[in-house]
């Protein structure tokens, strides 16, 4: 009996130390949640910023540092499927592989916004604390995210990489180019509608609207793709991912280009002397080599060519041609009196813009509309011009 009594004791002594220690156990503090992105940015000392004022960043869709930069941190098989517009590409996990190529752009006093996967996501956090350790010094977060653009914004933009995939399934392109180049060269299956004559050709566009559509133009620093796509979600297209690398840089990649419609393959054109002795590839159209050689450089330009550059206030602003004088491609609005009376009146001239695109827009606004006894002094250049250095670069 005595034994057993002992037993009990020690089962009774071992129950209480059990509920005595999860009684204790229960007792201990739970661990502190950690801080949100948000109360983490704002400890950091980052602003946080709104929807209002990622659009304004993007403007007409061609980046513009002035207005900012967006940064985006996802992972590059987001960025290259859909990412807000102009947006550059800093993956967190890949910081000290991407950033070079971005300090090239961008200064560390410039205006930057990252951005990544909406509130909960912090490799928009982690590239704005990384920014700001090589010297960033206005840096602001976008928490809110591609989730916040993908309802509240318009359209998305896609990566070469991303283009080429939408090609291979039969993405509708959409070249919002002016017809002229689409007949001569296009992303092969292309389908035109022109920015400038958007009216005349949207019946080219999809019948179905939901049809995923990727517009494109000359380039990066083209607008045309940009005015095609709100063109579209204004009658209801709900699909849209502009491709802003474009046919240069769909080209240059290797990918399929043909004449756009049914134009035939068109032998290259073999420089012939204009009226006024400049080699054209056809009527107005200056051969680029010669452009280069005879034009590009001030000591070497005749003194009776003036060089008009038809870019907009920004581009301008970035670097022209030295020696040029700038007339907005926009101005032709006005009509034929009055942009004439902006253009030199003598001597040769010769319009051009970021890709060629514009140029052609105003030579052959005075060629087929307005006519001038003295078009043969009239010359475009059918290639693109980045200024942003010295001395400016001509795409052959």
């Amino acid at each position: 009996m005595r034994l057993m009594s002992r037993m009990l004791t020690v089962i009774a002594l071992l129950v209480a130390l059990i509920v005595l220690g999860c009684g204790q156990a229960a007792k201990k503090p739970v661990a502190e949640a950690k801080a949100s992105v948000a109360d983490q940015a704002k400890a950091a000392d980052f602003e946080l910023v709104k929807i209002d004022e990622i659009k304004m960043i993007i403007g007409n869709g061609v980046w513009d540092k002035s207005r900012g930069t967006l940064v985006d941190a996802r992972p590059e098989r987001k960025y290259d499927g859909a990412h807000i517009p102009t947006s550059k590409l800093i993956p967190d996990t890949k910081f000290d592989e991407f950033f070079p190529a971005f300090a090239k752009e961008v200064s560390p006093e410039d205006y930057v916004v990252t951005f990544c996967g909406g509130v909960k996501c912090e490799k928009s956090l982690i590239v704005a604390e990384k920014l700001k350790e090589k010297g960033y010094t206005n840096v602001k977060i976008y928490l809110d995210g591609q989730p916040d653009w993908d309802k509240n914004g318009t359209y998305n933009e896609v990566s070469l990489e991303g283009a080429k995939k939408l090609h291979a399934k039969g993405a509708t392109f959409i070249d919002a180019r002016p017809e002229r180049k689409f007949k001569k060269s296009t992303i092969a299956g292309s389908i035109v509608v022109p920015d400038t004559k958007f009216d005349e050709f949207k019946g080219n566009l999809p019948a179905d609207k939901n049809t995923l559509s990727v517009p494109f133009c000359g380039g990066y620093k083209c607008e045309k793709s940009h005015i095609v796509a709100e063109k579209m979600l204004e009658m209801g297209y709900t699909n849209i991912l502009v491709y802003a690398g474009g046919a240069p840089e769909w080209k240059a990649a290797g990918q399929p280009m043909a004449p756009g419609g049914d134009a035939p393959v068109a032998k290259k054109p073999v420089a012939v002397d204009s009226a006024s002795g400049f080699p054209v590839e056809e009527p107005g159209i200056l051969i680029t080599s010669f452009f280069v050689e005879k034009l590009l450089d001030p000591a070497t330009r005749p003194a009776d060519v003036t060089i008009v550059d038809v870019r907009n206030d920004n581009e301008v602003a970035a670097g022209k041609i030295p020696g040029s004088i700038q007339v907005s491609s926009k101005e032709v609005s006005e009509g034929c009196d009055a942009f004439i009376s902006k253009m030199p009146q003598e001597g040769r001239v010769v319009f051009h813009c970021a890709s060629g695109g514009r140029a052609g827009e105003v030579y052959f606004f005075l060629a087929d509309d307005c006519q001038p006894a003295d078009i043969d002094r009239y010359y475009f250049l059918d290639a693109g011009v980045n200024c942003d250095t010295q001395p400016c670069k001509i795409g052959m």
